[in-house]
Order: C-alpha cells, then structure tokens, then sequence
C-alpha cells in the first residue's frame, strides 16, 4: 500500500508538472506568434510601393507612384531635385519633405530676409496652403527673428485677422553672434496662431536709420518659421551672413469632411477609428486602444504586446497577451479547500444575478453621470470657474448674463452647419442662428483654446456684460459646456465696415453722409468706454474689420476678446504686443505700454480708410506707400490729400468738410501719443463738424 501510495503522489506531481509545462509552453506560443504577425506586417508604405525615398521613410496615405498615395495631394516623387542626397518632394505643391507621421509632414523652413547697404534690399514671403490637406502647425512651429531693431511678424494673408509677432533689439554696434536660446536681443521667438492655411512672413525694421551702425551696411535680418523645439541659429549681422539649420511642421487631414459624413469607414481600417480635425474640416484615423501602427493600411493597427512591458500581473501569475489587451494566469498547482471553490461559486452567481437585476438601473444612471460629468470637465476647462468668481466677487456687472445649454444652440444653428458662418476670425467662427423665441442672434463659436485664449474668451463676455451703448454690440449670453466656448451676441445683418469698403461687389457703398455719421458713432462708443464707465476699457484693436453695420448702416463696435478695464488711477497697461498690424500704435509697439491713446490711433487709421477706400497694408502699393497711415500723413505734408480720396468721396464731400476730417485724422494718428486728441475732443470735434454742415444746409435754402 506505501508503494501505491508514492506512486499516485509521483504520478499526480507528474500530471502537475506536465500541465505547467504544457501552459507555459502555451502562452510561449501565443507571444511568438502575436510577436512573428506583428514583425511580419509592420510596414508604413502600401504592399508593393517603394518604403523610403534616401533617409525618410514614406507613410501612407503619401507615396511614390500610381496606386501608391491616396490621391494627388499626397503624391510624391523621389529625386535629387533640390538637394544633393535623394529626398521625397510633394508633387501638388513642390515641397520637399523631410520627414513624415501619422499626424505632421515636415517641410523646410520658409524665411523672410532682409538685408540693408546702399541700396536697401528686402523680401516678405507669402505662401498659401489653400484648398490642400495641410496647416500650418501651431504646435510644432514657432517664428524666430533674426537681426537688430526688427519686428518679425507671420499674418493670416487672406483676412489679417490673426497676427504674431516679437521684437529683436541690439544694444549698440557691435558684431552680435548668438548661438542657442533666443533672449530678445539679437534674436527673438513667439508661438503661431492655429489654424493657418495662407500666411505672410515679413519685418518691419524700428529705427535703423537713427543708428551709426545701420549705415555701414551690408547686414542682414531674418524671420523664419521652423520647428519650435530648439534653436540652432548663427549670425553676423555686418558680415551679411545668416547660418540656421531647421524645418517647419505642417499638420494634414483627410478630406473635406467630419466623421459623421461616414467616408471615413473606407479610408480607416480594422481596428482603427476616426477623430475631427482641430483646425477646420477633414479627419484624421487613429488605432484603436491595444493598437499600433498605420491606420491607413489593411492590418495597418497591429496588437500591441502588452506582456512585453509593465503588465501589472501579480508575482506568480502568467502574462497572457490578447487582440487588444492581456489577462493574468494562474499556475495549476496550488491545494485549494473545496469550500473556497464553494464559496467562490456561490459568490460569483450571487453577484452576477445581482449585476443582471440592476444592470438597466446602473446603465441609465451611468449615461446620465457621464453626460453630466463630461459638461462639467468642458465648464471647467472653457473658464466657468472664472466666471463664477467674476460674478461672486460683485465687482463686475454680470450676473444677467444668460448661460444658455448646448442643445439650445445647437438647435439654433442646425447643428452649427456650414451655410449658417456669417464669418471666420483669429478667435473663432460666427454663425447665425434663430432661438426659440424667434430672435436672430450671432453665436461665436472659439476654436480650440489654451489656458491663455480661455481668459480672453472670459474677459469678452464680462466687459460685454458691463456694456450698454447703443453702438457696441450687445452680448446675450454663452454656453461653457460644449467642448469650445461659445457666446451670443445680437445679430448686426449689414457684416463689417471692411467688407463694405474693401469688398469687390461692395466697393463705394456707403455715401459721404454715412461716413461721417458712422465715424461719430465709433468715435461715441470709444468715449463711452474710456470716459463714461467706472472702470475705463481700452479696446486694444479697433479696426474695420471689428465695426459691424446694422440694416441702417448705423456702426456697431464688436470684438472685445483682447481689451482690458484699467483702475482710474491707471494710466496704461504692459502688455505684450497684440493686435492687428497695420491699426498697432508704433509708441505701443515700441514700449509695450497700452494707453487710451493707442485706440485713438486706431481709430484715425479707420478715418483715413473712410477717406480713402483704401487698406491699411496692401501689397500692391509702392514699399513708401505699403503702410496708410504713413502714406496719408506724408499726402497731407505735402498737399497731395485730394489726390488719394476714394472717387466718391470726391464727388459727394464739400472740400472744407474734407479738410476738417483730414486734419483730425491726422491729429489721431500722431506718433507721440500725448500729442493726439482723446476720443471724448473727436466725437466733439465731429459734432461741431455735423453742426456745420447743418448750417451750411440751412444757408443754401436761404439763398434759394
């Protein structure tokens, strides 16, 4: 019997050791071959197609030949074109790739370059990236200046609407070489507005003729827009020569449309899902959680070994990997009470009897907590926390300020559809929409925001709030539970002062008598914010664009994102730079000082465009004549003002009336900003101006 006995223990730790071995043997397998599958498909490139082009390794949906790329905007060839080794060249737009992923294409840098001798030399750039699959990055670029007493600056070429730049200084003439971080003198950085597809690198150069050294010529400057993760930049200014080695990172998406137009589900493949573009329209697909690879490829999205790394399995547990996840295994081997297995059993089905009674209750619950939790993660992330203190604080007026629910909006809007825009702004799109009640209002939806743009969406609606002019627009209320913010203001049905001077089907619209008019309504809402509130407001970027008309063509000021309320005993804010090149107040740029006068400014350069027709930069003007407000107050100097009035104007106004418009614009646009008027003397100076023609009306009726 003893002998029995030890043979059923050897036999038994036999079975035990086998059924170990057979399971490690098992999962050995099961890793090897999820390892050989993923070995044998990883691949960026189509089956068949040429992988790489010299050093970069292609991606679909980009390729070399027919059947390669997904269509003509992301074709490429591979040639010694531009460089000496082989590089990919985008064949759309002959842009020379450096290096390609699933999210950015990386490109070379675009520069401005400036150089100054006898003869001054210089050069902006304007590049459009128009009707393509790709952004400019505003992740992965930034715009450095390079050079002496320049503003370097990157704009929106179609609307101007979004504009950055920075100023690099030098202290005096001596040879300046820099090679590293950018501190403001001899170099300088700054981020890029989002969401870019036409844009202008250019440098306006801040007195370079007042300086010795300018004269000795033969120096250069230089805005570049690269990849904004270092800087590696050289340079000699009274050499002439500039050394930078970098590229520029554009995004790329598919298509026109979103994901819920379905296209996506025959560009995507297995195991792989589609997310919206952040910067307009077009999608992007991405491998599902547990996957990796390219998403764009039939079995692109490979199984991620989970086993391989951290797996968080218990010491004495087995890693066992699996599509998508893993699981943990236990060895057999271990002597268990059969009232364990009992208890284990009978607490299993009591629990899962318990999870199928309640699991409707639970499941409806569960979407109601998520729905809500998620509206509160956006309230807090678009700036609620901001608002409820601004409310509770009771130091501003905004506690009738409605916060309207998204659903509301959405309705009012047609789920903000396309053909409801009204307008797209370096802040954000606006569309039209109709509530319940039947009122027409304008819904500014922002676009992707950080910490920063959050705080100016914020500080919009309170200085709205506080508002009550009949010539600043109205805001009604917002929404902060949506993923972007949005805020509604009353509709204004006639669009922008710009576009009615500036437009091709709208040029000459508006007579001498509105002008004059319009001009006295902007004039009264500037003087309202700066001397009739408690808190005085300066606007910060009074421009065309930012005037609304009304269906009387009465003038509506808009656009507070980027103004501030100033303490009476305040005189100006330092501030960085903001605001739209060609209105910037060159005292304001020069110190970083914002005064009540720099919206004076401002509001002479709308003046002159009144006046004239005419944009406040255009490139199709002379280098001397570039700039409006320059080319006004030299025609003024030197009696040439009739020579560049907009026709109509010439034809409706009285010359004296002229003169006097004239002259205050030039008042305003006074380079020491103590020497202009302050708004409260212009709207004065423009009553007095309509008393005249009053009674210059009343003396031709008298002489008939």
């Amino acid at each position: 019997m003893k002998i029995i006995r030890e043979n059923y223990r050897d036999t038994m730790a036999a079975k035990k050791g086998m059924a170990l071995a057979m399971l490690m043997l098992n999962v050995l397998l099961l890793s090897l071959c999820s390892t050989s599958i993923y070995a044998a498909n990883i691949t960026n490139s189509k089956p068949g197609c040429q992988p790489k082009c010299g050093n970069v390794t292609l991606m679909y949906p980009f390729g070399i030949g027919d059947g390669c790329y997904l269509d003509k905007e992301f074709e490429l060839t591979c040639n010694y074109t531009y460089t000496s080794t082989l590089q990919p060249v985008l064949v759309a737009s002959r842009m020379l790739v450096q290096d390609i992923s699933l999210e950015q294409v990386y490109v070379g840098h675009w520069n401005a370059l400036t150089c100054y001798s006898e003869n001054k030399t210089s050069g902006n750039l304007t590049r459009s990236l128009t009707g393509g699959p790709f952004t400019l990055s505003s992740a992965h670029n930034k715009l450095t200046a390079i050079g002496c007493d320049i503003y370097a600056y990157v704009t929106d070429a179609d609307s101007r609407n979004q504009t950055s730049g920075c100023v690099s200084l030098c202290q005096d003439g001596n040879s300046y070489r820099d090679s590293g971080a950018c501190s403001g003198f001899g170099c300088c950085q700054t981020a890029i507005p989002a969401g870019m597809k036409s844009f202008e690198v250019g440098m306006v150069s801040i007195n370079t003729n007042s300086k010795g050294w300018a004269a000795q010529g033969g120096y250069c400057s230089a805005a570049i827009i690269e990849e904004g993760l270092k800087v590696d930049v050289g340079m000699d200014i009274f050499e002439g020569s500039l050394n930078y080695s970098q590229r520029s990172g554009l995004d790329w998406a598919i298509g026109n449309e979103t994901c819920k137009h379905g296209s996506w589900k025959n560009i995507c493949h297995e195991n792989s899902s589609c997310i919206d573009s952040p910067y307009g329209r077009g999608y992007r697909c991405i491998c599902s959680s547990g996957y990796e690879g390219n998403p764009y490829l039939l079995n692109g999205c490979q199984d991620i070994n989970e086993c391989k790394g951290v797996h968080g399995c218990e010491v004495g547990s087995i890693c066992i990997n699996r599509h998508g996840g893993h699981y943990c295994a236990y060895p057999i081997g271990k002597k268990r009470s059969p009232m364990v297995a009992v208890s284990i059993g009978l607490g299993g089905g009591i629990l899962l009897l318990l999870f199928l009674a309640f699991a409707f209750w639970f499941n409806g619950k569960l979407k109601k907590r998520r729905a809500l939790q998620r509206k509160q993660e956006f309230f807090k992330q678009n700036g609620g926390l901001l608002l409820q203190q601004q409310i509770s604080s009771g130091e501003r007026n905004v506690e009738k300020t409605k916060i309207f629910v998204s659903e509301e909006l959405e309705k009012a809007t047609d789920n903000f559809n396309e053909n409801r825009v009204l307008g797209r702004g370096g802040s954000g799109t606006v569309y039209k929409g109709m509530l319940p009640d039947g009122r027409i209002v304008a819904i500014k939806k922002s676009k992707l925001v950080d910490e920063t743009q959050i705080g100016q969406f914020i500080n919009e609606l309170v200085i709205l709030s506080e508002i009550s002019h009949k010539n600043i627009v109205k805001v009604m209320g917002c929404c902060l539970e949506t993923e972007v913010p949005l805020l509604v203001y009353e509709f204004i049905s006639r669009g922008t002062l710009s576009e009615h001077l500036h437009g091709e089907n709208l040029i000459s619209s508006i007579s001498w008598e509105d002008r004059l008019r319009i001009c006295k309504e902007i004039a009264g809402a500037l003087s309202y914010l700066h001397s009739s509130l408690s808190t005085p407001i300066f606007h910060r970027d009074i421009k065309s664009s930012n005037i609304l008309l009304d269906e009387n063509f009465k003038a509506k000021v808009s656009d507070f994102g980027i103004s501030r309320s100033v303490p009476d005993e305040q005189t100006h804010l330092s501030t960085l730079v903001q605001g739209t090149f060609g209105y910037l107040d060159p005292e304001y740029f020069h110190s970083g000082q914002f005064t009540e006068k720099s919206d004076v400014y401002g509001f002479g350069v709308v003046l002159v465009e009144l006046l004239t027709g005419q944009k406040p930069i255009s490139s199709t003007r002379s280098e001397e004549e570039a700039n409006l407000a320059m080319h006004f107050i030299s025609s003024v100097k030197e009696d040439r003002v009739l020579q560049i009035l907009e026709t109509r104007i010439a034809n409706e106004a009285r010359k004296e009336e002229i003169q006097i418009v004239a002259s205050l614009a030039k008042k305003c646009l006074k380079l020491v900003g103590k020497k202009r008027p302050t708004m409260k003397e212009v709207l004065i100076q423009l009553e007095n101006l309509r008393v005249f023609q009053h009674q210059e009306s009343l003396s031709l009726l008298t002489e008939e």
